[in-house]
This record gives C-alpha cells, sequence and structure tokens, in this order.
C-alpha cells in the first residue's frame, strides 16, 4: 500500500508538509515551510514537500494508492456554512494540481479526521500494542481535547471537549496578553520557568476536578460561521476575562520597521519577562488540567501506557511531569506533536485500516531531504566559500566547540518537527552558563532568558539527569543530577529541569560521535543543541540554506556533511574575537 499523507491546504492552513508511507514504513516526511521558507507555512498547501516525498520514494501521484489528509475538510466547510468541491477530483486538482504533479489517474482522497490523525500518529508509530491517547491542540473538526484508547490496532474515542475548551486557546491567549505574540507557546513554556504560580483558577475562569476541568468564561457550544475554526472567537473571550481580573493590563504592541534588521516586527509596551508570574500561572493551570484528564482517562481504561499528540504536546516540562506520574508506567509523546504530524498520522491510519503493519518509529524523525558530499562540494565551489575536508568531521567540530566556538551542524536526512535532533543543529558546549546568552543575544537575536537543551550521548543519561530511559526526541523535562548541573549550565532550566535528548550509536553514529569527541576534550559527552535558524526563520533545509545562515549569523564554523567551513581569523563572531 502506497499512500501520500498531507496536511495543509490552499489559503487555510497552517503547518503545510507530506508523508509518504509504503508497505507500513515511513520513506519521506517534510515540512512546507522547510522549502518556501515562510514559517510555519500558513495558508499554503504541501506542494514542495509532495514532490520531494514521491521523488524520495521513485514515486510519481500515478502510482500512489491512497492521498490521505489530516483534516476532515468536508465535514469542517459543511458545518461552518462553506462551500466545499462536488468532486474529490475537484479536490484534489485544486490541493496538488495536474500542472504540477502529472498522471493518468488520481488516486483515492480521503480525509481523515484531525484527532484520529493525531491518535493514530501517536499510537501505530509508538510500537505499543495498546494505549490510552490523549490528543491535545487548538483545535480538531469539532474538538480541542480527545480521549481515546488503542487496542490490537484500532482506536475507539470515548469522550472530547469542544473548541471553546481548548487548552491550546487558553495558553495561545496568555500569550497574547503577555506580548508574546503568536506562536508562541515555546516561549511561554520557558518564560513559567521563571515565575510564581498565582491563581490557577484565573479569578473563576477554571473548575478543577480531580480527571477533568471545565472553563467558564467561553461557551462550551461557541460555534463560528463563515470561519474554519473557533480561534479568534475563543480567545477574545479569554482576553476580555483576563484584562478584567489580572492586576497586570495586558502588553500591548504595535508593528513597526526596525532598521536594524530592515523588516517589520513586534514592539511591546513593556518586556515579556515581567509576565512571568502569569506564565507560571497560566503553565501550572493547563498541567493542573492535563494531570486530570490523563488520572480520569487511565482509569476509565485500566492502561498505564500514555500516548499523547496534538500541539500541547510539544510542552515539554508539562510532558515531563505525566511522565512522574505514578499511574503513567510509559509515556510516548509523538515528537511530530503539532500539525505537521496529522501528514504522518493520515498516512499511518489509511495504511493501517488497509491492512498493512506499521513499522513503530526507532529514535528518529529525520525522513527529509539529503545532499551527497559531492553535490555539497558543488554548491560550496560555485559560492567561493573556503572549507577544507577534514578526516574527521566529529573530531574537527568538536577542537571548535571545546575551543568555546559554537558551530553549525547540517548532517545527513533533515529532521521534522520544530526540534533539531543533531541534524539541522548549532552546537557548543554547555559549560559556561554565558554560552546560553551568546547565543540567544549575539547569534539567535532572541530574549536572553529562553532555554536550551542538551544532546547526550545515552551512556551519559543516568549520571547526568538520573535515568537510563531513553529520551530520543528532547520532548520531556527531567530533573538533573547534581554532576549534571554542573557539567552543562548553560542547559538548565531555573526550576533545575532540562529537555534532554540521549543519542544512540546505533540510530545516529555521526552525532553520537561528535558527542563523544567534546565529551573527549571536557569529559562529559553532552552538547548544547538548538535549531539552526536565525530569529523568526525555519530551521535550515538545504546547503544553500545552511550557508546563507551561516554568513548572517556570527557562527563560528559550519559542518557541512564532511565539509569544514570557519570564520577568517578576527571575526567578531569568532570565538574569542
Amino acid at each position: 500500500m502506497r499512500v501520500l499523507g498531507v496536511n495543509g491546504w490552499p489559503g487555510a492552513s497552517h503547518d503545510g508538509a507530506a508523508c509518504l508511507v509504503v508497505d507500513g514504513e515511513v520513506v519521506a516526511l517534510a515540512e512546507e515551510e522547510r522549502f518556501t521558507r515562510n514559517k510555519h507555512a500558513y495558508g499554503e498547501a504541501p506542494l514542495h514537500a509532495a514532490a520531494y516525498c514521491l521523488a524520495e520514494g521513485g514515486l510519481t501521484l500515478d502510482d500512489i494508492d491512497v492521498v490521505a489528509h489530516g483534516w476532515d475538510l468536508p465535514t469542517l466547510f459543511a458545518d461552518r456554512g462553506l462551500d466545499w468541491f462536488d468532486s474529490d477530483a475537484a479536490a484534489l486538482e485544486h490541493l496538488l494540481p495536474k500542472a504540477l504533479f502529472p498522471r493518468s489517474r488520481d488516486p483515492r482522497l480521503t480525509f481523515v479526521n484531525h484527532h484520529i490523525a493525531h491518535a493514530a500518529s501517536a499510537y501505530h508509530l509508538s510500537g505499543r500494542d495498546r494505549g490510552a491517547i490523549l490528543v491535545l491542540d487548538g483545535q480538531g473538526e469539532n474538538e480541542s481535547t480527545t480521549l481515546a484508547v488503542g487496542i490490537d490496532g484500532e482506536i475507539k474515542t470515548l469522550r472530547a471537549h469542544t473548541p471553546g475548551w481548548s487548552l491550546g486557546y487558553f495558553y495561545a491567549a496568555v500569550c497574547e496578553y503577555a506580548g508574546l505574540g503568536a506562536d508562541a507557546a515555546g516561549k511561554m513554556m520557558g518564560l513559567a520557568s521563571y515565575g510564581t504560580p498565582g491563581d490557577l483558577g484565573f479569578g473563576g475562569a477554571f473548575g478543577f476536578t480531580d480527571e477533568d476541568f471545565t472553563i467558564g468564561v467561553v461557551p462550551p457550544d461557541l460555534r463560528s460561521t463563515g470561519t474554519t475554526d473557533e480561534e479568534t472567537a475563543t480567545i477574545r473571550y479569554w482576553l476580555e476575562h483576563l484584562e478584567k481580573t489580572l492586576p497586570e493590563a495586558p502588553n500591548r504592541g504595535v508593528r513597526r520597521f526596525d532598521p536594524r534588521t530592515g523588516r517589520y516586527g513586534k514592539a511591546t509596551d513593556r518586556d515579556p519577562f515581567e509576565y512571568r508570574d502569569i506564565a507560571a500561572t497560566a503553565q501550572a493551570a493547563l498541567e493542573r488540567a492535563v494531570m486530570g484528564l490523563v488520572r480520569g482517562l487511565l482509569r476509565e481504561t485500566g492502561e498505564t501506557t500514555l500516548l499523547i499528540a496534538g500541539g500541547v504536546g510539544f510542552n515539554a516540562t508539562l510532558n515531563g511531569k505525566i511522565m512522574r506520574m505514578p499511574e503513567v508506567q510509559d509515556l510516548f509523546v509523538q515528537p511530530l506533536a503539532g500539525d505537521q504530524g496529522v501528514s504522518l498520522g493520515a498516512a499511518v491510519w489509511a495504511a493501517a485500516q488497509e491492512g498493512d503493519r506499521i513499522r513503530p518509529m526507532d529514535g528518529s524523525v529525520a525522513w527529509g531531504p539529503q545532499w551527497s558530499p559531492d553535490e555539497i562540494r558543488r554548491i560550496l565551489d560555485a559560492s567561493g566559500t573556503p572549507y577544507t575536508e577534514p578526516a574527521d568531521i566529529a573530531a574537527a567540530t568538536a577542537d571548535v566547540l571545546a575551543a568555546g566556538g559554537v558551530s553549525g551542524w547540517f548532517q545527513g536526512r533533515a529532521e521534522g518537527g520544530p526540534r533539531a535532533l543533531g541534524h539541522r543543529s548549532l552546537v557548543a558546549v554547555p559549560d559556561p552558563e554565558s554560552t546560553r546568552d551568546r547565543v540567544n543575544v549575539r547569534i539567535k537575536d532572541r530574549e536572553a532568558w529562553r532555554p536550551f537543551a542538551p544532546s547526550m550521548q545515552e551512556e551519559a543519561a543516568e549520571a547526568l539527569i538520573g535515568t537510563a530511559t531513553p529520551l530520543p526526541y528532547m520532548i520531556v523535562t527531567t530533573p538533573v543530577t547534581e554532576a549534571g548541573a554542573a557539567a552543562m549550565p548553560a542547559v538548565v532550566h531555573s526550576d533545575r529541569t532540562t529537555r534532554p535528548q540521549t543519542v544512540s550509536a546505533a540510530v545516529d553514529p555521526l552525532y553520537h560521535r561528535l558527542i563523544g569527541a567534546v565529551g573527549g576534550h571536557t569529559g562529559t559527552p553532552v552538547i548544547m543543541n538548538t535549531s539552526f535558524n536565525g530569529r523568526d526563520e525555519p530551521v535550515v533545509c538545504s546547503p544553500r540554506d545552511a550557508l546563507a545562515t551561516f554568513h548572517r549569523l556570527p557562527l563560528d564554523a559550519l559542518a557541512l556533511g564532511p565539509f569544514l567551513i570557519r570564520r577568517p581569523a578576527g571575526f567578531p563572531g569568532e570565538a574569542g574575537a
């Protein structure tokens, strides 16, 4: 069975992506933003992503049995009074036009319920035969939270909360109130660790029970017409309530031109750091609500394995606390938890429905494009960039890091999702603590309080974070040990936790070797890892992206495949300069 899973729709979507699954195995996955360089690919169909996936599989659309979309768009449009196509053929032509995807026949087009696609991405790829499933996001067609169970290859929905009671929209509203802007949930999670929680009920807005929650400020039956979601209306209810009940006024902002960057950006009345207590309160409220849902779901299903997906699943602090709940003996959080992951979920759901056995994830999400050394060499030569080809790129890069440098690390296939996991990364030694400030402020041009994460050899995990449990996806936080706090202060959060990636030599031998080579200098096989991109940009995808970003940011070096590019001596970004 050959399935092309997709997310994204012309003019009405975000995080467009495509995924190719052949006979139950993921062959390729990529996000549209990586190609168009428009972060989150708002309103973009996954044209480049789909073309890449087909090319990677050596296929055309004629070879595909099913195109599976991660939203039930016909239902979504009909429920909200919007026009839909007269036929699947017309819908497929709108999504993947023949001018770009020549074909002699149309594959079957199926629209998968959004939360089922999220659930499938967690259940079918987890390697577990059974488990309780929790989907949390802004919203699907008519749900914002779904509780389900997966048993023997089937997913059964138990109950759901409506879009008006969205925990994702609640969190987004607080982000906006604090002046962090849109798509800032990750920022607020980091900011929360600096604050002190207050009233978790937010002036009566939340009601908590031991196994669920209620929201009193948004009508549970809220329904918009003429638009595809309830986001704007739900956030408006929350902002009106927050302004009435919080002592701090909203941190309003305006877009203005910044001559330094040469583009428009948002400027706020106050530093968002002043809203750290509100961020901490929102984080604590989210945790209380979700942990209640988890208790109720596990009690109802009798399961001890929990599988999580949906955009709220990116909240690593929440995931870490769930992992440490006594009721949860086994936790799998889909690392492509957001809407890019429903391309994956829709594909494996459709394949499983046809009887394919799905091959579970193995610790990597590197299903994207790659370039051979010869291709990279040609790009370097054409650019005129000086480079060397060391005998061992891992050892040569480790020398740069051990001397206090920060390097780009571009190797193998690109990862999917927002976390760079050692294929499209910026890397440094996580000591001293001031390295965090240098990378935040000087290199990535972002707030000084933003946290970073460590990549460590899995053999060192118990000494650094007190557990030998594999954590390959940088999707949960864990406490650090005394030894960990001493060895990697630049990646330890103010609450003495970190968001680790444990790296296996079997899954990623080159990255494992880089970390070991750094450990040969420092005594500890751990590095600081963040995504290879500048502010408000997607993660780099191609060698040309990597070169452009390297030349623009004050990095000390770039390991581009087997080649090493160094800053000229005396350049202001160079370590020690």
